[in-house]
């Protein structure tokens, strides 16, 4: 593990906001795993941009979709469904940020607060 762990209460309170799990959400399966390991990346990073599907390989910005692909061993697409229902808890919230290499305004993630441990 590559994060600092999540307090096991903070993580207990986190999964009682989502009434179901799991639950499939724009063809992406939004689980416990998924949750959890995505807050302990942003609460390492605070911030991070969440992907850039229509910029050169050179220009993509290290984020979001990057690092939850590298703990699952994967290559889908799910920093943006899973920042999404985040925010619909109040977990983290939608923000711009610029690309470092272009410049251009972004979507990124980053954590609230309350949840920062």
């Amino acid at each position: 593990m590559r994060y600092k762990k999540m307090p096991n209460e903070m993580g207990k309170k986190i999964l009682k906001k989502f009434i179901i799990l799991p639950y499939q959400e724009r063809g992406i399966q939004i689980n416990a795993d998924l949750i959890i390991i995505t807050v302990e990346i942003l609460n390492k990073y605070n911030q991070l941009p969440q992907n850039c599907r229509h910029v050169k390989a050179e220009n993509k910005p290290f984020g979001l979709d990057k690092l939850i692909n590298e703990e699952f061993g994967d290559d889908l697409r799910r920093a943006n469904i899973i920042s999404d229902e985040l925010q619909k808890k109040g977990i983290v919230e939608v923000i711009k940020i610029s690309n470092e290499k272009t410049g251009r305004l972004i979507k990124g993630t980053r954590l609230l607060k309350d949840w920062q441990w």
